[in-house]
């Protein structure tokens, strides 16, 4: 697989002032954006590397992180107002069509921050807003994991991860595009087009699904994505999800 390189990557986006990093190994481009927030980086920046010694997903999660993987993390102005929410939608979007667009193949978006190829895991995504001593938020990472040529997963994951099998696909024309469509999706005025994308390639709508609320588990229908990016679920009583995780029933 051809390696990913910082001016092959630059070329690809039209936007001259976003410094581009790539590196070898790290513990995670998330963590490592977050260390750079907070001595003073100032965003837009994007940060990638070849592979994560301690990649990071929600809820406190680990993301496997071998060789063949595009790890990817970029940072944009944020501040209070700046919803991680709406991030998180802009980047599964974003995601969905640059692997469309790059390597031909359609995933599902499982809400809220999940990306399935046949029912299996194929790339997460994790936005953090950290903030400052002082209370403010110097900015939004968009941190994405994606398998593109893995064969082999660690027993925990097996039967749950899967990848593009894509090993000919070049990650820094993905990443490029990628990048565009951040950048295009988290302008502010795009919402209600965003939420459009969003829910014509959420595959869950329509599913029965189970959630854990108040150590209870509830079943349900996912009946939609209201306009705040919640998942509502009709389960006797309406259920408005902001967060959180849910299993598909049929699995």
């Amino acid at each position: 697989m051809k390696h990913l390189s910082e001016s092959e990557i630059r070329r690809g986006i039209s936007s001259l002032d976003l410094p581009v990093t790539v590196l070898d190994t790290v513990d995670s481009t998330n963590t490592l954006a977050r260390e750079l927030l907070h001595q003073g980086a100032q965003p837009p920046f994007l940060i990638l590397a070849e592979t994560q010694t301690a990649g990071r997903g929600r809820q406190g999660h680990s993301f496997f992180s071998p060789q063949s993987g595009l790890y990817y993390s970029l940072t944009l102005p944020g501040d209070e107002r700046t919803a991680v929410s709406d991030a998180t939608l802009a980047a599964a979007v974003s995601l969905q069509q640059s692997i469309a667009s790059c390597a031909g193949i359609s995933c599902g978006i499982k809400w809220v921050n999940d990306l399935y190829l046949e029912e299996r895991k194929v790339a997460g995504i994790l936005c953090e807003s950290p903030r400052l001593a002082d209370g403010t938020v110097p900015g939004i990472i968009i941190g994405i994991g994606v398998n593109i040529a893995q064969k082999e997963f660690p027993e925990d994951l097996r039967g749950k991860a899967g990848s593009l099998q894509c090993p000919d696909l070049d990650r820094n024309i993905l990443a490029a595009d990628l990048t565009e469509r951040l950048l295009y999706w988290c302008t502010p005025g795009r919402h209600k087009d965003l939420l459009e994308q969003y829910r014509r390639h959420c595959f869950i709508l329509g599913r029965t699904v189970s959630f854990v609320r108040d150590g209870i588990t509830i079943t349900g229908t996912a009946a939609g994505i209201n306009d705040s990016g919640n998942l509502i679920v009709d389960a006797g009583e309406t259920c408005i999800l902001n967060s959180g995780e849910i299993s598909l029933r049929s699995w």
